[in-house]
């Protein structure tokens, strides 16, 4: 039995649906905010509830139907007993749906132990906001590709591929967007339920093996992709960390960078751009070559902020740490964090130039409670920086 399902997924967004300040002090200032600004909040309300109010009408338990039907239930006006108990309620499905996905999370954990390396990596990290490039079927497989531009993990492509396929429900098209998910081990294999986005799907397949392949950003990437520099960001690629051309339509190996047109070789064709647009051979992938910029990946996972770690030079610390090249900053207090006690004496006389921040600067709160935690900090500094060591 499944802990996931549509249903309960739906339930957890209706219940959350109706927007209602929990407190009179809230209530307080929003009439006031609606005075301020000319608006009639009782109207505001009103409209608001009525978008929903044939939904709300079908989920919400029946005590709460009178004040759904005079408009009150999201106004000051409703009791305030009927308010607390619509919160409590509110606040019990959301317990509910956090216990489900724990519960899916769980049984996720415990099928990791029989997966192949390459899926087991994939799965311990999320796949939430994933983006469903592809899916490809034969009479026994499954090849779903994912976009992970908007997720949570480096990996920049994701393929997963069910062999074998036992059953299948549900169906998956390109641009939705993977959000919740359960994995189990069966009997005849492995088998997840995914419930995707835009449109709305709960999809459910088992198959004997499910295997994984991925692909990470050029540590480049991220200067060029909004530029759209094509030429530039080719010279900046390393063909030894594996360079592939994936697209919705193909996925080819670069063996080859070149400076000019056609840049891009592959083992048997190459990227070839006309008046009528892009082409690997004669499959037409992109308007212009600045698109193909989002096609390139990677074998191997590059550090884009590598640099930063890099250390600074204790001879050149104080001027790095307190200069104005961003860059150099970082890389100063950086090198500062990871060596407190060997370098106590250069912190202490870099603290000693500096004024506590005005406004909560999160970068002096984490350094100086840092430097105060590795006991490395005069009582002179301590008593300086005294307000961010007593928060």
């Amino acid at each position: 039995m499944w802990h996931l399902t549509m249903q309960v997924k739906k339930a957890y967004e209706n219940a959350m649906r109706l927007f209602i300040y929990e407190s009179e002090e809230a209530w307080t200032d929003y009439l006031a905010y609606a005075k301020e600004n000319d608006i009639d909040p009782y109207k505001e309300k009103k409209q608001e509830l009525d978008v929903i109010r044939d939904s709300l009408m079908s989920y919400l338990p029946l005590r709460f139907h009178t004040y759904i039907l005079d408009s009150t239930l999201n106004t000051p006006n409703v009791p305030k007993h009927v308010r607390e108990d619509f919160l409590r309620w509110r606040n019990e499905q959301e317990q509910l749906f956090e216990n489900i996905l724990d519960a899916a999370y769980e049984e996720k954990q415990k099928t990791l132990a029989y997966m192949k390396s390459k899926a087991r990596e994939v799965f311990e990290q999320s796949l939430h906001d994933a983006k469903v490039v592809s899916i490809r079927r034969t009479a026994t497989q499954v090849v779903l590709t994912l976009d992970m531009a908007g997720g949570f993990t480096a990996k920049s492509i994701i393929y997963l591929t069910f062999n074998n396929i036992k059953s299948e429900l549900g169906q998956v098209v390109p641009k939705q967007f993977y959000i919740y998910d359960e994995l189990r081990k069966t009997a005849n294999g492995f088998a997840l339920r995914v419930i995707l986005d835009c449109p709305e799907v709960e999809w459910t397949i088992e198959a004997e093996e499910l295997d994984a392949e991925f692909y990470y950003r050029p540590k480049t990437y991220s200067d060029f992709a909004e530029s759209g520099n094509f030429a530039a960001y080719v010279q900046t690629l390393q063909l030894e960390n594996g360079l592939i051309f994936i697209t919705p339509q193909c996925k080819k190996q670069v063996v080859g960078l070149q400076h000019h047109a056609p840049f891009l070789i592959f083992e048997d064709s190459h990227l070839n751009e006309n008046e009528h647009g892009v082409f690997v051979d004669s499959i037409r992938v992109a308007d212009k070559l600045e698109d193909c910029i989002h096609f390139l990946h990677t074998d191997t996972y590059e550090d884009p902020y590598a640099h930063f770690s890099e250390p600074i030079p204790i001879q050149d610390l104080e001027e790095a740490a307190l200069g104005t090249d961003l860059e150099l900053k970082v890389r100063a207090w950086n090198t500062m964090y990871a060596n407190p006690v060997q370098l106590t004496e250069k912190i202490n006389q870099i603290l000693m130039q500096m004024n506590p921040a005005q406004g909560g600067d999160m970068m002096q709160y984490v350094f100086i409670r840092h430097f105060y935690n590795e006991g490395i900090l005069t009582a002179e500094l301590q008593a300086k920086f005294n307000d961010i060591l007593t928060e």
